[in-house]
């Protein structure tokens, strides 16, 4: 599902009208009316409730008009507040104000700072209140002559229910940030596509649930390329994982390899592997140092194993190069990290096998500190994509930063480092992002804070390398592989969900996830 800042937003209505010939009054006209079903969706008892409309005097003001029409026409009797001068009204706003004042519907225009505040403070809010005071084209703060009215309608949350139309009134559509006084909703009813102030907070924290409304513009004109930001959701996970053919078989569903383990460590390259698996690979072979041998032979008797010399540290050794490509003839990607650790002839194992790896490459953990302070190192002789999945902390290793610039600008850092090392990068954390070669930044709003345990990022490790692999068989263009990766992430948040739940998030661990994977396929409609 694409996001659209405020321009592209506008673009898309622009085109909509110019190119499509669908008159901008009906998709005002439509957006209106997709308010009125929401609020008669969330409220069933409406009425036998009393509605406010409060409206501005924009276009977002004349989406509140036609709520208003529509509940009137329904069989409901709200009330208008016009919180500005009429006379302000323009094109398709101006239109409904005039249809507006033939209906015989009370309301009251209050431009006058002091004649509002009187009237605020000595009317109780009703119990239903729509927000159509400003919407994206908002730029500046509300300021003081508004904010008595933004403040008496916050007021009122605990026995009214809030909705806006678009976006609360007082955030700027592309910001998280919440400049000034804001409304806080309980509900939001967005048109066409989502904005990032409803993605992410605090902005976000301000619009209560979201409903994404389609008021009647084509769905091509969201296929622009300039529109590289999206929220991953159940349709994307669809889109790449068809239902399994009744003929196919192991080879079908990929042979995921992992470079992972240390003997302190062997518990994170058994989760990458049986993530792979409970995530649908075909085959899963873990390569290991030698001395891991005793300990999980037949631990999990799906998972094929590779026995890697090591080193004095339980390490898996550098001389072991050569064998670790020969073994990767046979897949069809390689997870290179999971608890292999730091040590020296570790790392040199690491860079020489993603440099010359025949296959995709899912960079993870020690994978990923193996090129800190060198990321123009990152690169694969062959031609085959690299995609790596730091947390902050690795993140900043490997471009020599602190965390906290990285964690201010997360979108831009897996952008900017996606677009010129010509790879993908899951930049993990609180809303996963996910960035692509081409510039596309793919968000994702599954997950949890219970999934801030030791475990999880191995879990996602060996599901990325599940969906690299089904990338690959597919044939798909190579900056698909983003949509891939979006995938697994998307399944992993919502496995977690699913598993916080059930037993909360205090108590949640790794493997709780892979417990839950298979009702994750099953909530997004992958059976």
């Amino acid at each position: 599902m694409k996001i659209l800042k405020a321009h592209q937003m506008a673009e898309v209505d622009r085109l909509t009208t110019e190119r499509f010939h669908i008159p901008s009054i009906l998709l005002m006209e439509n957006a209106g009316r997709a308010v009125t079903d929401e609020l008669e969706r969330v409220c069933p008892d409406l009425s036998q409730k009393k509605v406010l409309v409060i409206c501005g005097t924009g276009n977002n003001g004349g989406d509140g008009l036609v709520v208003a029409r529509h509940l009137v026409s329904r069989g409901f009797r709200p009330e208008v507040w016009i919180l500005g001068d009429p006379s302000r009204f323009r094109g398709d706003a101006l239109a409904n104000w005039q249809i507006f004042q033939q209906l015989e519907v009370p309301f009251k225009v209050l431009s006058d700072t002091r004649q509002r505040n009187r009237l605020l403070g000595r009317t109780r809010p009703p119990e239903v209140i729509i927000d159509a005071l400003f919407g994206t084209g908002l730029s500046k703060p509300i300021g003081a002559d508004l904010r008595r009215a933004v403040d008496w309608v916050n007021s009122a949350r605990n026995r009214s229910l809030i909705m806006s139309v678009d976006i609360p009134s007082g955030i700027f559509a592309d910001s998280a940030e919440v400049p000034g006084p804001a409304i806080q909703a309980d509900h939001t009813v967005t048109f066409t596509a989502p904005k990032p102030a409803l993605i992410f907070p605090p902005a976000a924290d301000r619009a209560g649930k979201v409903t994404v409304a389609p008021i009647g513009s084509p769905l091509s004109l969201l296929d622009h390329p300039d529109y590289g930001m999206e929220l991953v959701d159940s349709a994307l996970v669809r889109r790449v994982l068809p239902a399994r053919r009744r003929d196919s078989h192991k080879g079908s569903y990929g042979h995921v390899f992992a470079l992972a383990g240390s003997s302190d460590k062997s518990g994170a390259a058994l989760m990458t592997g049986i993530a792979a698996l409970r995530s649908g690979a075909g085959l899963v072979t873990l390569m290991l140092p030698v001395s891991l041998r005793k300990y999980l032979i037949g631990k999990v008797p799906e998972i094929m194993c590779v026995w890697l010399p090591e080193t004095g540290d339980g390490t898996s050794d550098a001389s072991a190069g050569p064998r670790v490509l020969e073994q990767l003839s046979q897949a069809d990607v390689v997870v290179i990290g999971p608890g292999l650790s730091t040590n020296p002839s570790t790392r040199q194992l690491v860079r020489q096998t993603v440099r010359k790896a025949p296959v995709p490459v899912i960079l993870d953990a020690d994978g990923i500190n193996a090129f800190a302070g060198s990321p123009e190192a990152l690169v694969n002789e062959q031609g085959h994509p690299i995609a790596i999945t730091p947390h902050p902390g690795e993140m900043a290793r490997l471009l020599g930063r602190k965390i906290a610039g990285i964690q201010r600008s997360r979108l831009q850092t897996a952008q900017e480092f996606s677009r010129t090392r010509g790879m993908f990068t899951v930049l993990k954390g609180f809303q996963t992002v996910v960035g692509t070669p081409g510039g596309r930044l793919l968000i994702n709003p599954t997950g949890n804070p219970g999934m801030a345990t030791g475990g999880t990022g191995d879990i996602l490790a060996g599901m990325a390398g599940r969906f690299a692999a089904a990338w690959k068989l597919s044939g798909s263009a190579p900056e698909s592989l983003g949509d891939y990766l979006a995938a697994a992430v998307h399944l992993h948040g919502l496995a977690g969900d699913l598993a916080a739940a059930r037993k909360g998030e205090e108590g949640l661990a790794a493997m709780d996830l892979v417990d839950h994977l298979p009702g994750a396929f099953a909530t997004v409609g992958r059976k």
